[in-house]
Order: C-alpha cells, then structure tokens, then sequence
C-alpha cells in the first residue's frame, strides 16, 4: 500500500474522532489481520488490536451466519472503562474504535459510518 493511501486513510479516522472525541482510538484493519492505518494510543500495540479485530469480526460473520441472521453490521464489546465497537468496511476491511466509558454509541457509530463511506471510496482507488 502507498503511503498516499495511508495518509487519507489517517485522515479519515483523525476527522472521525475530532467530529466525535468520545472515540480515544480507531484502526482499519483488512479482514487478515494487516493495519492499514490507525490511531491508537502510544503504548498500545498496533498488531494485538489489529489481529483481534480481525478475529472478533470473524467470529461475529460466522455466528450471524450459523444462527442465520443475515449479514453482519457491527460488533460492540463493552467493558467497564469503555467500549470496543468494530465494523465492517467493504469485504476486506474493518473499522475498529474505542471509546470512553458512557459515551453515546449511537453518535459513535453515526461516525463510525461517515468514516466507514470514506475508507470505501478510498478502497476503491487501491
């Protein structure tokens, strides 16, 4: 990947925490693990969050597959100091952000969708 596609990718995931500052952390990630951009805390470690969204999205497309719900949307995970909300973005990528405790996950994921248009059209190009 070029360091162009990088760059707008960054910038799609800097707009959606500035529009919305609830979200402390965000990452695309392609459905095999491999970050294509992030902003992720200094001591946070790229390849763990990276891998386990993968995963975690994985898991969620074959229970709604198995349980015939039909085609996955999001996956919220929820933990006492925030939450973990991940998308799907296209059929290669994902949208992984963390968020501060009691934020508003609707507006969260309001943002998570604006961002999510961006990284498709951007998809695209590559």
């Amino acid at each position: 990947m070029s360091k162009k596609w990088r760059l707008e990718f960054e910038a799609a995931l800097k707009e959606m925490r500035r529009a919305n500052p609830q979200i402390i952390a965000s990452a695309i990630v392609r459905t095999d693990g491999l970050v294509l951009a992030s902003e992720l805390p200094r001591n946070a470690d790229e390849g763990i969050v990276s891998a386990m969204s993968a995963a975690v999205l994985n898991i969620g497309n074959r229970s709604v597959n198995e349980l015939n719900r039909g085609k996955l949307d999001k996956v919220i995970i929820s933990g006492s100091k925030g939450d973990i909300v991940i998308c799907g973005v296209g059929d290669i990528a994902l949208l992984s952000a963390i968020t501060n405790p009691d934020s508003n996950l609707g507006l969260v994921i309001l943002e998570m969708r604006r961002a999510s248009d961006k990284i498709k059209e951007i998809l695209k190009q590559i």
